[in-house]
């Protein structure tokens, strides 16, 4: 799903550039989706980039 692809993008982006960062629990309620949901989505795709998250 695109919509959860751009999330989990912008969740890792976000979690990357920021020492404090949201929970996932926050991040749910934000985007109406369970946090396991969230965790699911974000470590797809943290595995589709093998986890290499610098420019």
């Amino acid at each position: 799903c695109p919509r959860r692809t751009f999330l989990a993008c912008l969740i890792l982006a976000s979690k990357f550039m920021q020492d404090r960062s949201y929970s996932n629990r926050a991040w749910a309620k934000l985007a109406g989706l369970p946090p396991r949901e969230i965790g699911r989505c974000e470590r797809a795709v943290g595995n589709v980039l093998e986890w290499r998250l610098w420019v």
